[in-house]
Parts: C-alpha cells; sequence; structure tokens
C-alpha cells in the first residue's frame, strides 16, 4: 500500500500532518514498527513506516542522524511524535527529507500511538489479504480455467470486469536463486504498481508472472520498458528474456494467452532476443498458435531434409549460409560480410545447395517456403 493511501486514511480519524507536502508518499509500507534508538534503525527490513517520540533523549542533532539512518535502510517515511521529547522537527531534517524524497509526518503527543497502530495494522492486513485473493484467482484463471469459475466470482468482487483485456508478460528468472524471485516479484510488483492500474505480479516456477489488465500496446510496450529499467538499476536482478503473450478481451483466455507466451520465451533465447511481444513478432504469432505442432515439424523437415542431411554427413554449414542468405533478401554481397566469405565462395555454395534442394533458382515462393521451413524450426526446444 502507498503511504499516500496510508496517509490520507489517517488524516481521516488522527491529527496527522506532513511537514514536506507529497514529498516520499509514492513510497510503499509493508507494516509499520516503533523505532526510538539509533542503532535499532540500522535493523529494519525495509518499506516500515516509523514512529519515534525521541525519549531516547540523544543530543541536540541525533533525529537528523535517525533519518539518515532510515533512509538508508529503506524505510517508507517517519512520523514524530511531537511533545516533551521532540517539540519541533528541525529544519535540517525537513531540508534532508525533501532532498532525499523522504517522507517526514508529525503527530501531536496526546495520540495514543497504540491506537494507531491497530488502525494501521488493520488494513495494511486487510491489504496484504486481497492481494493472496487477487493472486490466487489470478492463478487459479491461469492454470485451473477449465474448472468450475469460482475464481471468476472472486475477480468480480475485486473490481476486475471479466470482459476487459489480460496480457500475460512473463519473466525467466531461472537464473535467479529460487528463494530470491519471490523477493524480486515483490519488489517489481512496487515499481510497476505505480504507473498501471490493478496490475498483477507473482513468481511461478522459473518465471515472474506479470498481468496487465485493460492494456494497450503502448501501455504492454511501456511495462516492457519499465521492467528493463528495474533489471537496469538491480544488478542481482538476472532475467534471461521477457515475453509479452496475446492481450485478449475475456479472463477466460488467458490460459491460452500465457501458454503462446512460454513458448515465446523459448523462442525468445533461441533466437538470442531478450524482448518478444506478441504483435510484434509476425509469422511467428501463426505458428505459436497453430495446434498441430507435429504437421509444422514434419513440413519443415520435409522442405529443409535434404540440405541437413549434407550437412551432417559432409560437416558443411550450409542451412545456416542458406538462412543468412534469404534473410539478406538473397544478397550474395552481404551473405559473404556476415559469413566471412569471399563472393565467390556463396555464389559457389548457394549453386551446389540448390542442386541438393532440386532447385534450378530460388524464387519468391521458394523464399517464403524456406523462411517459413526456418521459422518452424526455430520453435524447437534448445
Amino acid at each position: 500500500m502507498r503511504l499516500a493511501e496510508i496517509y490520507s486514511k489517517m488524516k481521516k480519524t488522527f491529527p496527522i500532518r506532513s511537514v514536506n507536502g507529497n514529498i516520499g508518499m509514492s513510497r510503499t509500507v509493508q507494516w509499520v514498527h516503533m523505532v526510538e534508538d539509533l542503532e535499532v534503525a540500522e535493523y529494519i527490513n525495509g518499506n516500515e513506516l516509523i514512529f519515534t517520540t525521541g525519549i531516547a533523549d540523544y543530543e541536540e542533532s541525533w533525529l537528523l542522524k535517525f533519518v539518515q539512518r532510515l533512509h538508508a535502510n529503506h524505510a517508507s517515511g517517519l512520523v514524530v511524535n511531537i511533545g516533551p521529547y521532540i517539540e519541533k522537527i528541525p529544519d535540517d531534517v525537513i531540508e534532508y527529507g525533501k532532498k532525499h524524497e523522504f517522507a517526514l509526518m508529525e503527530m501531536p503527543w496526546e495520540v495514543h500511538l497504540v491506537d494507531v497502530f491497530k488502525y494501521i495494522s488493520a488494513f495494511l492486513l486487510d491489504q496484504e489479504k486481497r492481494k493472496a485473493g487477487i493472486v490466487n484467482a489470478m492463478k487459479d484463471a491461469l492454470f485451473y480455467a477449465s474448472d468450475n469459475g469460482i475464481y471468476k466470482t472472486e475477480l468480480e468482487r475485486y473490481g476486475y470486469d471479466l470482459n476487459h483485456k489480460f496480457c500475460p508478460v512473463l519473466l525467466d528468472v531461472k537464473s535467479v536463486p529460487e528463494e530470491k524471485r519471490e523477493v524480486f516479484a515483490g519488489s517489481l510488483e512496487n515499481v510497476l504498481s505505480f504507473y498501471f492500474s490493478r496490475i498483477i505480479v507473482f513468481k511461478f516456477n522459473q518465471y515472474i508472472v506479470v498481468i496487465l489488465y485493460n492494456g494497450n500496446k503502448d501501455q504492454i510496450l511501456e511495462c516492457c520498458k519499465k521492467i528493463n529499467e528495474y533489471k537496469k538499476q538491480t544488478p542481482s536482478f538476472s532475467l534471461q528474456a521477457v515475453a509479452a503473450g496475446p492481450n485478449l478481451n475475456g479472463v477466460e483466455k488467458l490460459t491460452r494467452s500465457y501458454q503462446i507466451a512460454r513458448d515465446m520465451i523459448g523462442l525468445a533465447e533461441k533466437l538470442n532476443q531478450k524482448e518478444m511481444i506478441y504483435d510484434d513478432i509476425g509469422i511467428y504469432q501463426l505458428l505459436l498458435t497453430n495446434p498441430d505442432k507435429d504437421a509444422l515439424k514434419e513440413y519443415a523437415e520435409h522442405i529443409l531434409k535434404d540440405l541437413i542431411d549434407y550437412d551432417r554427413k559432409n560437416g558443411t554449414d550450409y542451412i545456416k549460409i542458406l538462412r543468412t542468405y534469404l534473410e539478406t533478401d538473397c544478397s550474395v554481397q552481404e551473405t559473404a560480410r556476415r559469413e566471412f566469405c569471399h563472393r565467390n565462395t556463396i555464389n559457389h555454395r548457394i549453386h551446389q545447395m540448390k542442386q541438393i534442394l532440386g532447385k534450378t533458382s530460388i524464387g519468391i515462393y521458394d523464399k517464403v517456403e524456406l523462411l517459413l521451413a526456418f521459422a518452424i524450426m526455430d520453435l524447437e526446444k534448445k
């Protein structure tokens, strides 16, 4: 839950005041904690809203040091209990809060903090319960869509229109240790939820799954951009590939869209691409959604079998050269450059390839047929 939302709720019940406006209010709060000691401030977990009364009675400059330590340890903000120990928040502390976008609030001494803690804890726990319910319902939609549809009732109860668009974005994080994937999923959700309404993020096996709700193509691209920005800012976050599946109307289509996104992850890694968007993958859309994968495989093998067999028998790389030749629009010069060969060598090999494939030339229909066969081969697992 964002600090701004908590602050808004608290103002309705308690006399609390922000001393630096909306600065720092976008931070996420996961819990509330009372801290009076400078040393204890080193051991917070992060994302806590901290309260202090100053009862430890340190020297005059202690509050600035205290705020610096809280900020360094990723606290969400600080509420100062104004009274006999802290008469007011010093100007240098307020300036530090503004400079580092750290939220500072004050509350009069007469307020019973135990009542405040109970109040905040109640809706934080309710928020966690709500989040868990949404994630569980979405997992049911993804993996148990053929069941009795209880997940639909749950999602509607949480405010989701089941006829809107749902787009799964998969992050392959198999290189991240298992115990850290959940942590990264939570951290990434904190980032994305600031930009996208009702976004859902959770870990599942080797993936972090992001469900973008009621978005469009621009928002899908922006979501992938934010994911890549998060990766750059988090060096320990090892991300193999990102794939955004079809963005389809109706939650019941989410299972199929997820399966396609999962296949796209494999395709992205085989093609050495870090990101794939379903709308931008061209012919692969047809191939990924074709239910008869065996028929596709047989087609590709039929088209390329003679050349594959020749390479295997003679230790040549004609398959690779042919693909480069086709992808460069049959440019001998560009193929020679990419394959580090003389153009006469490429011309000779192309002539041999035509003979092996039983073709006198490679016309437009031959190009389509061969490129389609290569695209089908790309779908095969590594």
